[in-house]
């Protein structure tokens, strides 16, 4: 790296910070709005707020980051441009290329961090930051104490039914545990059982009136209940369905393949997880975007810089939102309307960039 390049990418990585913490700012300034409103009614403390914004963090830093680099790419190239760097480096025989080479470098390296933060943080944060808010908003806690009609999968080939089930005394009724064959190509044996208490320490089951139901056979038996050895945590049991964005990619692979296999929809899943993917990118997608229309110096200086990344990346989350919604009701392919805005945009940046080569 020369002293054009360190010239180059130390301005550019403090245009981007600039440009980071402006829309930052932007979003935290319209959480917090509500957040004032929960303070002054008794609902939140200053310490509670400041635990809430800090889990909100992580879907700040991902909507943000592509405003950011937009931001930052026409910040920094339209300065060049205005003192005239960029029309004496082209004279020199540096190409625009080679100017916008570390820039370009950097976007990919904000790219991979969304979607690290997209593929872990982003469903942890966003669960802590929901349940905080079931509990303080709502006065309830985020787990119930009692339901009716329960349904779960308790691992690849199990699944549980209860007609009701309590926390507070541990317990669960009209209780069937099916085993599937492998593949769920079939149901291997029933279990039955007129009650069931949990074990708080070991999260173990034992049963009342345990009944095997073997479906090779087609013959039902008494089950030692001491043998048959069931372990799943309560809450588990009693859990609502988790909003999408409250999970992790691999949790969110892991519901699109049960879901699949069972038959239930998971077009809101599918729609997230590669939402999430295409999303990440964008930062790289706007970087050439942003480099290219600040390659030309216009006057107005950074209120037109900052007027253009609203409208170019704003444009990007509506076109986005509209696709989305068109594959939520199943008039678009999911792959194509959360690549198709990438695409799109890609298309336009590399144009952009080839026309701002002379």
């Amino acid at each position: 790296m020369n002293k054009l390049d360190k010239y180059i990418i130390v301005n550019y990585v403090k245009s981007f910070f600039l440009g980071m913490m402006m829309f930052f700012l932007i979003f935290l300034l319209a959480e917090s709005i509500n957040l004032t409103g929960w303070i002054m009614d008794g609902k939140f403390t200053v310490k509670e707020s400041m635990k809430y914004l800090a889990y909100g963090i992580p879907e700040i830093v991902t909507n943000t980051a592509p405003l950011g680099v937009l931001l930052g790419s026409l910040l920094c190239i339209s300065k060049m441009a205005k003192q005239l760097e960029i029309t004496a480096m082209k004279t020199s025989g540096i190409s625009f290329l080679r100017v916008a080479m570390y820039p370009i470098i950097f976007s990919v390296l904000v790219s991979t961090t969304v979607l690290w933060i997209n593929y872990d943080t982003l469903g942890k944060s966003n669960t802590k930051k929901n349940n905080m808010k079931i509990l303080k908003i709502e006065n309830s806690e985020p787990v119930k104490v009692e339901k009716k009609f329960i349904m779960v999968r308790e691992k690849k080939d199990t699944i549980l039914y209860a007609g009701y089930t309590n926390k507070k005394e541990g317990i669960m009724r009209e209780i069937e545990i099916i085993k599937m064959k492998e593949g769920f190509k079939g149901i291997s044996k029933i279990y039955t059982a007129t009650s069931g208490k949990i074990n708080p320490k070991t999260n173990e089951w034992t049963f009342e009136n345990l009944k095997e139901h073997d479906g090779v056979t087609n013959s039902t038996q008494p089950a030692d209940t001491n043998n048959f050895k069931f372990k799943l945590p309560i809450d588990d049991i009693l859990a609502e369905a988790v909003a999408a964005k409250n999970l992790t990619m691999p949790e969110l692979r892991e519901k699109i393949v049960y879901f699949t296999r069972v038959g239930a929809d998971s077009t809101a899943m599918r729609i997230d997880f590669y939402y999430r993917i295409s999303f990440a990118l964008s930062s790289f997608i706007m970087c050439f975007i942003g480099l290219s229309l600040g390659s030309r110096y216009v006057r107005g200086g950074a209120a037109v810089n900052i007027g253009l990344s609203v409208i170019i990346g704003y444009s990007y989350y509506g076109l986005s939102t509209i696709l989305k919604s068109l594959a939520s009701s199943g008039t678009m392919p999911i792959y194509l309307a959360c690549f198709l805005p990438l695409l799109i945009y890609l298309i336009v940046g590399v144009r952009l960039f080839m026309n701002a080569e002379y």
